[in-house]
């Protein structure tokens, strides 16, 4: 599961969005927009169902945490260059198998770089931004040979430029699989108004995807989103195939 838990949440609305968590009990999870609030208040609360968990929280956006059921570790918190905005990785051991997971947060569209840019000129520098994001981010596994789990909230639907850097590098959209029930995920369960892009998503490379849904609940601005993924069968030894 990615959710951006979104970081001024009152109280009853981060119990809300606890809810959720423990009520789909996600085998991973990944958390954007992490607080010192949400993080006391996910260990008061679910500390038992997620014993492996890697949290940077921060007061503002730029939070982020992993919470598994399996054990993770090589745990690493790095800039989403060429910006500061944090990524963080791990490796999870599931099932005899070692998957690669990493928990983005790509630019906002509005976020200002100058005091004097107006909307539309940080729309536009921040959607070339996010372009160059994605592309570290695949130099950075361009050589990674196991399975990979790249989610979080990234600031932008399918067919813009940080996504389609993610499907030429060989990424497949859990919401592309069969048994997906997807859609909007901004604005979520804290507003009335109706959901009008796409921007959390979780895709795999070297990963099977056989459901996918948008969470409508919750506490925040964002829904979350929740996929079911399998790692490739192995051929038998001696089978002949290539």
């Amino acid at each position: 599961m990615t959710y951006n838990v979104l970081y001024d949440a009152p109280a009853p609305d981060v119990e809300k969005s606890l809810d959720v968590i423990e009520k789909e009990k996600p085998d991973l999870l990944c958390l954007r927009e992490l607080t010192p609030g949400f993080a006391r208040a996910f260990r008061e609360r679910l500390a038992r169902e997620y014993p492996h968990t890697v949290f940077a929280p921060r007061t503002g956006t730029w939070g982020v945490g992993l919470a598994s059921r399996h054990p993770l570790s090589r745990t690493e918190r790095f800039p989403e260059k060429p910006h500061r905005l944090p990524a963080l990785e791990a490796e999870m051991k599931l099932g005899g198998h070692t998957l690669k997971v990493v928990c983005v947060h790509l630019m906002a569209p509005g976020a200002r770089h100058t005091r004097s840019e107006g909307l539309l000129e940080s729309m536009e520098k921040n959607e070339k931004l996010r372009a160059r994001q994605a592309q570290e981010l695949m130099k950075r596994y361009a050589e990674e040979k196991r399975p990979l789990l790249l989610l979080g909230d990234m600031n932008e639907g399918r067919r813009a430029s940080a996504l389609k850097t993610f499907t030429a590098a060989g990424f497949a959209h859990s919401c592309d699989g069969p048994a997906a029930s997807c859609g909007n995920t901004w604005p979520g369960a804290n507003t009335a108004l109706p959901s009008v892009v796409e921007i959390d998503h979780i895709l795999g490379r070297g990963l099977t995807f056989s459901e996918a849904r948008v969470l409508r609940e919750g506490g925040s601005d964002h829904y979350p989103v929740r996929a079911l993924v399998s790692f490739p069968k192995e051929e038998p030894k001696g089978s002949g195939k290539p």
